[in-house]
Order: C-alpha cells, then structure tokens, then sequence
C-alpha cells in the first residue's frame, strides 16, 4: 500500500522569507518612476546570499512541523509523521516522501498551498509512473521489485574525457595490485622496465593534473552508487594531490571497465519487513605498499537488500592483522549505528544485535 512520491519545489529560496536587513541594486526592469538612487530592501531570500539555504530550511520545515511531522534526530532532513505513517527525506528542494496514497496526496495539498511545486508518483497503479528521476538517479517500480539505477552520464562522461570510445573493455576496475605505488607495479598487465619508471613515476603537470582530479571527484561521486567501482576509486582519489603518469593508467583502467559496464541497476526485491541490520566486513592487511596502511571495506543489508557499501584506507597503520580487522570492525559498527538512528528518523525501529561469525 505504501508508494513513492518526489516532489520538486521550483524557486524554492524565493518562498524562504529573509531573516535579516539585505539591500540590492534595484534591476532595471524593476524600476518605478521615483526610484532613481533608491535601493531596495528584500522580503524574500535571494539565490546566492550567505543565509538563504538557513532560510529555506527553516521554512520548509515550519512547515512540515506546524502540519504533525517530527524532525529527525539523526538527521534534520528527515521527517516522520507518526499518525499517519508518512517518511519525507529533503535534499536541497527535493522532497521524496512514502506512504499510503491518500496520505501522500494530503502532504502533497500542503506543498501546493505554500509552495510552487512538481509533483511524481512511483507506484504499481496505471495512473502512477512506473520510472521516476530522483537526484538524477533512476528508480524504477517493477511487480517484483523497485530497482535503482547510478546517473548513467557520468560514466558516458569519463569514458569520453579519457578518449577511450574506441577502446577495449577490462572486466575489473582495478585490483590489489593496484594499490601502493601505482606506477611501480604493473601497467597493462605488463611489468614496467626499469627504464620506464621514471616515466611513469613523473609527476602531471598543469592541465593533465587538473584533468586527472576533474574525473577523479566525478568518479568519487558516481562510486557513492556503484559499490563495484569504490575500491579503485578510492585509490586513484587518494592520489589527487600528486597524481603521476602512472596513476593517470590506473585512472583509465577505470575508464575502460566502464566502458564495458556503464550502468549499475540494483534490484530491491519485495521481502518480510526486517527487524534487523547485517552488516558484514573486512580488510586488507598493509595493502598499501607504500603507506603500509590498510583498506576497510564493508556492506549493510537489510534483508536482502544492500543499504551502505564501502572501501576507505584506515587512518592509522595496523601492527597485525588482527588491529586492521579491529578498525575495521569498529568502522562497520559505526556505519550501522548511523543507518538505525537513519531509520528511526524515519518513524522505524530496528533491533540492535551483535553476532560475530568467521
């Protein structure tokens, strides 16, 4: 019985009022007879002033409050109104809210009486949209299932700004050997010789650097959606500050998995409603062979549904294995806890149990 709705709020600082004495230049197509050397004092928060994002938020969640909802405690863009049972999570001024259909379309009556607004529904009914886009990520309602789906064009984009369209897909993103000292391990599944790693050890310079962190952040960003790029992604980010020829391959090993895999759809399947997070981790011992540090990675599930995934180098160098499991460890337990208060803010509980298995 519960549905999706996404709703965008278009011109969303101008319905915010100001909270503070703000003069601007009147616009010449503003201008009345008698304004001439008259500045004007705003009402309403302008796009691109210091507090107008404070304002909106506060407006908006005047709003959901004055109407019944509880602000989450986690997180102040959640919302749960408990009678009932609707879930709202803000970005920005985007509203992606669940529940019952009749309960959606009063919250969506309230959006409309104080705001300009566009409004979706993802649901199984004909007169519900079966694909809707959210954070220009593609969610779809199928009988069996919702899927998930990364924006695709950032893919579209790394391939093209590495100029690999002709090139020849690999079927990883990049593996163990990849980390450490990229340069001085293998390039194309071929030892460098001695005479080619100064080469490949030279530092980028001036637009090759700048180009090499441009798709480095774009691919940090696509990795938040696709748990099969995080670990490579994580280690050519980590190289921003001083990127070498040789990191510039590994960056394109990227470029050409994704040419073979340019989109992640993931399938949540209709399940029992869960009482419980697993989360499951691991870690890879001084994988780094220049730091000596070690990788955390990790998965959150909730039934069988993946939640949270993630690959970071731990902050401090492990003495054993044992210590790198520790961090590890302490890191998935730190993750699960921000996804229970997640959800608590919006109005479900989960228990909190620990089983430790080999």
């Amino acid at each position: 019985r519960f549905i999706i709705m996404s709703t965008d709020i278009k011109r969303a600082y101008f319905h915010a009022p100001a909270t503070r004495p703000i003069f601007i230049e009147i616009p010449r197509e503003d201008r009345e007879p008698g304004d001439e050397g008259m500045v004007a004092r705003l009402n309403l928060s302008l796009y691109g002033t210091r507090d107008a994002a404070m304002n909106w938020t506060k407006c908006y969640t005047e709003l959901l409050v004055n109407n019944g909802f509880s602000v989450g405690k986690a997180n102040p863009c959640n919302f749960y109104h408990g009678n009932r049972q609707v879930s709202v999570t803000v970005h920005g001024d985007d509203f992606t809210s669940t529940g019952r259909e009749r309960d959606l379309k009063w919250l969506e009556r309230i959006f409309t009486s104080k705001f300009d607004t566009k409004t979706e529904y993802l649901g199984p009914g004909s007169h519900h949209q079966k694909t809707v886009r959210i954070l220009n990520r593609v969610i779809s309602w199928d009988d069996d299932s919702i899927t998930y789906e990364a924006d695709q064009r950032h893919a579209e984009i790394v391939v093209r700004e590495l100029g690999l369209e002709a090139g020849r897909p690999v079927t990883t993103p990049g593996s163990r050997d990849d980390a450490g000292k990229m340069s001085a391990v293998k390039v194309d599944n071929a030892l460098t010789k001695d005479s080619e790693y100064e080469a490949h050890d030279a530092l980028l310079q001036g637009q090759e650097a700048t180009k090499f962190r441009a798709i480095t952040a774009r691919l940090n960003y696509l990795a938040q959606d696709r748990p099969d790029l995080q670990y490579a992604v994580k280690e050519v980010a980590r190289r921003m500050a001083s990127p070498r020829h040789g990191d510039w391959l590994a960056l394109k090993r990227i470029g050409r998995y994704l040419l073979g895999a340019p989109r992640a759809v993931q399938k949540y399947w209709w399940q029992c409603m869960p009482s419980e997070l697993s989360t499951f981790v691991d870690s890879d011992w001084a994988g780094c062979k220049t730091t000596c540090r070690s990788t955390s990675g990790g998965a959150v599930l909730l039934g069988g549904h993946t939640l949270k995934t993630w690959a970071s180098t731990q902050a401090t160098v492990a003495m054993s294995s044992a210590e790198a499991e520790l961090y590890a460890f302490t890191k998935g337990a730190a993750m699960t806890l921000g996804i229970i208060a997640m959800c608590a803010d919006l109005g479900w509980s989960l228990a909190r149990r620990c089983t430790q298995t080999r």
